[in-house]
C-alpha cells in the first residue's frame, strides 16, 4: 500500500510539473501589482509572477491544513493520555476490590479466593453471577 501512495503522489507531481511546463509563459508573466489597502498602509505590492502569487497561495493552504492536522493530533494525544490514566486507576480499584473480596472470604472462615488477574480482562457480574459465587450459609 506505501508504494501505491507513493507511485500516486509522484503522478500526481509530475502531472502539476507537465501544467506548468506546458504554461511556462503564464506562470512567469507579471500581468499586474497587486494592491493592498488596509488604510495604515497603503503601498502596492512589488511586481510578483503569477507563479510566485500560484505558490504563496498553495504555501498558506498548506500551512493552514497542517494547522488543522496538528490540532486535532493534540486532541487525540490528550484524549490518549486520560484514557491510560482512567485505565490504571480501573486497574488500582480492580486490585482494591479483590484485596477486599480476599479479606472478606477471610473474615466469613472460608479459604481465601485467588487473586484475580489482571489480564484477563473485565468480568461483568450480574445477579445470577454474584448468587452462584457466594458460600452457602
Amino acid at each position: 500500500m506505501k508504494k501505491l501512495k507513493y507511485v500516486f503522489w509522484l503522478l500526481l507531481i509530475a502531472f502539476f510539473g507537465v501544467i506548468i511546463y506546458q504554461n511556462w509563459y503564464y506562470v512567469t508573466t507579471v500581468n499586474d501589482n497587486l494592491k493592498l489597502n488596509l488604510f495604515v498602509y497603503n503601498k502596492p505590492i512589488p511586481p510578483l509572477t503569477n507563479g510566485a502569487i500560484i505558490a504563496i497561495c498553495v504555501g498558506v493552504g498548506v500551512l493552514i491544513t497542517m494547522l488543522f492536522y496538528l490540532a486535532s493530533r493534540y486532541e487525540a494525544y490528550r484524549a490518549k493520555k486520560t484514557i491510560k490514566a482512567l485505565r490504571k486507576s480501573m486497574e488500582e480499584s480492580n486490585k482494591s476490590v479483590s484485596e477486599l473480596k480476599q479479606e472478606v472470604e477471610l473474615l466469613k472462615g472460608g479459604s481465601p479466593a485467588p487473586p484475580a488477574d489482571p489480564s484477563e480482562g473485565q468480568e461483568s457480574t450480574t445477579p445470577d453471577n454474584a448468587s452462584a459465587e457466594q458460600a452457602p450459609s
